[in-house]
């Protein structure tokens, strides 16, 4: 009896111990199987992200923009009751944009003193200093701003240049393989000439860059003068007054000038009868007085 409950109890050992082995090795064969999807969808991913990686820069190396070349120039001209304050702040403006003034002057005309100052501005920094410079003015006499495109003259005084300087090394290159007097004579004669022509370019090419870099603006500002004497101004009206009417009278004058040799010339020729007509009636009367 011992001996069949010991037979029994190994059974059931050996039926649990069984037991666990065959769930694991299911598990694992079903986690075989789902590998190799998992796998080929990572492959597909793979493959795709590559190809819309390549498009991209495909499309940013189609969209090349050329770069504008603008001048901007601008002139305002506005009323001011301090201009020593206005030229303090127009200065002051200069010094923070990094600007300079090529043209300062003062003027009185008439009953106002005129300022005018041309200032070239970074282009970068122009509505900057604008704002800055006209601060506290709202009302304009005239303010006016243009913006020249002139990319094409930039890009064909670039050329321009290139070519010039390529032809200079050209004849340079020849010079040194030049064998006689009068090739070097003449390869040295065009390349002065070439030179020129480089130099002459080149100064226009600058002037150019720094048309770009650069804007203008010219700034006028004025103050009226108040007149103090009113007699002085009404003795000055007055004498330009009688100037206009001297004028006039000298051009009516001139208009009439036939007219005027016309009167003349009647009153002369009646003077002239008259005169006559008196030393006959005088010899009349002394022949008669003889007889």
């Amino acid at each position: 009896m011992k001996r069949l409950i010991s037979i029994s109890i190994m059974l059931l050992a050996l039926a649990a111990c069984s037991g666990p082995k065959q769930e694991d090795s299911s598990e694992v064969s079903l986690m075989k199987v789902e590998v190799p999807p998992q796998d080929k969808n990572e492959t597909a991913e793979v493959v795709v992200a590559p190809a819309e990686e390549d498009v991209e820069p495909a499309g940013a190396a189609s969209g090349i923009l050329t770069e504008k070349k603008f001048i901007k120039t601008g002139r305002i001209e506005f009323e001011t009751e301090d201009a020593e304050a206005t030229r303090k702040t127009i200065m002051a403006s200069v010094r923070a944009s990094k600007a300079y003034v090529s043209r300062d002057e003062e003027e009185r005309r008439g009953d106002a003193v005129s300022y005018t100052m041309v200032v070239h501005v970074p282009a970068a920094r122009f509505q900057t200093f604008l704002a800055s410079a006209t601060a506290g003015v709202t009302d304009f006499r005239e303010k006016s701003i243009s913006n020249e495109d002139v990319t094409a003259q930039y890009v064909d005084t670039e050329s321009r240049l290139k070519t010039k300087k390529d032809i200079e090394n050209r004849y340079r290159a020849l010079l040194v393989k030049a064998n006689t007097v009068k090739e070097i004579l003449e390869i040295e004669r065009e390349l002065g000439e070439i030179r020129t022509d480089i130099e002459a370019t080149e100064a226009q090419f600058r002037q150019l860059k720094g048309d770009i870099k650069y804007s203008t603006l010219h700034i006028v500002f004025y103050k009226p003068i108040d007149t103090a004497n009113p007699f002085l101004t009404e003795l000055a009206d007055a004498f330009k007054s009688g100037v206009g009417n001297l004028r006039a009278f000298a051009v009516t004058l001139v208009a009439v000038w036939p007219f005027v040799l016309l009167a003349i010339g009647t009153v002369m020729t009646i003077k002239w009868w008259r005169k006559r007509r008196k030393a006959a009636l005088k010899k009349e009367k002394a022949e008669l007085s003889s007889e």
